[in-house]
């Protein structure tokens, strides 16, 4: 019996580098999911109201993709990109050990 090789798809994520350069036009809102393209439709984790939230508040700044369950950061006028190691606070860690979301 031959062994069966399985693959994975391979999937494009985009970097800030690759992102075009704005042209003056009113930024989306709420922007796409860099790993999958599905359009993201962010709320305020408070109100429930849809927002895109802040750039740079940890995490108030972030959000999970429908599509692919992946946590994203925001970095505004619509751009995200995967959270990432380094975007982790000691207060993410300590309610990691927890078990917490």
């Amino acid at each position: 019996m031959d062994p069966e090789t399985l693959t994975r798809p391979r999937i494009d994520i985009t970097t800030e580098e690759e992102i075009e350069p704005s042209t003056g036009d009113t930024p989306p809102i709420f922007g796409r999911c860099p790993v999958c393209g599905k359009e993201l439709r962010p709320r305020d984790k408070r109100t429930g109201a849809p927002a895109a939230p802040v750039p740079g508040t940890g995490y108030d700044s972030r959000a999970r993709c429908s599509g692919c369950g992946t946590i994203l950061v925001y970095l505004g006028n619509g751009r995200w990109r995967p959270l990432s190691e380094d975007d982790l606070t000691d207060d993410d860690r300590f309610a990691d050990s927890l078990g917490l979301d």
